[in-house]
Order: structure tokens, then C-alpha cells, then sequence
């Protein structure tokens, strides 16, 4: 189970205290949505995962990552 922590005002927006094992690095990207009524937070992978560039075979060139807002498209329409 998790740490209790409370919602303060932080100018104008609303902030929490991350605490314990819960902590960012400062300046850390996240995604945050909602699920129900659970809050989720995400950091943002700025790189592909080790596991990925494994299975995806030997390159010696650097891929370049999709943005994050880029809008997924359907490849059957």
C-alpha cells in the first residue's frame, strides 16, 4: 500500500508531494491521465527500451523516436 500525501495549491495550479518511492528526478517529462478514479503519472521514455533495440536486430544507426503528440493513425483506413 502506499504513502498518504495531500493536494496543495501551488500558484495556479493544484500539486502533490511526491514522497518515498514515489519520487522524480527534477524536471522529469510525465503523461498524466486519469483511469476511473485513479490519477496515473508516467514518465516519458526519451529513448527506445534496451529490450526492444535486442529483439529489433543489430543497427548502427540511431532511430529516431515518434513524438509523443503525434496522433496514431489507423493503417487500415
Amino acid at each position: 500500500m502506499g504513502q498518504e500525501t495531500t493536494v496543495f495549491k501551488s500558484g495556479n495550479s493544484l500539486a502533490i508531494r511526491l514522497i518515498g518511492d514515489c519520487k522524480l528526478p527534477l524536471g522529469a517529462r510525465i503523461i498524466e491521465r486519469r483511469d476511473g478514479n485513479r490519477i496515473i503519472l508516467e514518465p516519458i521514455k526519451e529513448s527506445w527500451s534496451e529490450h526492444f533495440l535486442q529483439i529489433s536486430g543489430c543497427l548502427d544507426v540511431p532511430l529516431e523516436r515518434p513524438a509523443q503528440d503525434e496522433v496514431a493513425r489507423d493503417p487500415f483506413a
